[in-house]
């Protein structure tokens, strides 16, 4: 049962993480916060800007999608190959990420009027502590 438990947590968390990645990679244009926060529309930005902000866009959805797949591979060897090390492995590249993630929007949040999506990177980090303690957990079932 832990190790079911330690696969939905991980696997959802990653999925998350995929999920932001795949939507910044695909943009065309800044995310409504952003407008928010820059308080411009993105045709009113100028076009040398827009190339920066989606360059950056593009480099933090590289980010989440690796560390989703990293998460879903390691989980997967968990899963079959109880290996120790795995579940600590998961935490500290998940975590990372996340709160990079939570300070970069936190940033934004205080110091504008945008409200990022700061709730989905807190979700991502309980469930990668859940995923934590239950793979950890599974360890001694054996």
């Amino acid at each position: 049962m832990n190790t079911k438990i330690g696969n939905i947590a991980n696997y959802s968390s990653a999925l998350i993480l995929l999920g932001m990645g795949l939507i910044y990679l695909f943009r065309n244009s800044f995310m409504p916060y952003h407008s928010d926060a820059i308080s411009l529309e993105w045709n009113e930005v100028d076009s040398s800007t827009q190339f920066l902000l989606l360059a950056l866009m593009k480099a933090v959805s590289g980010g989440f999608i690796a560390i989703a797949i990293v998460i879903a591979f390691l989980q997967r060897k968990f899963a079959s190959a109880k290996l120790g090390w795995i579940p600590l492995l998961i935490l500290i590249g998940g975590l990372t990420v996340s709160l990079a993630s939570i300070y970069a929007t936190l940033i934004v949040r205080f110091n504008s009027p945008a409200e990022p999506p700061t709730s989905l990177a807190m979700i991502g980090i309980f469930l990668l502590i859940i995923g934590y303690i239950f793979n950890r957990k599974s360890l001694n079932e054996n």
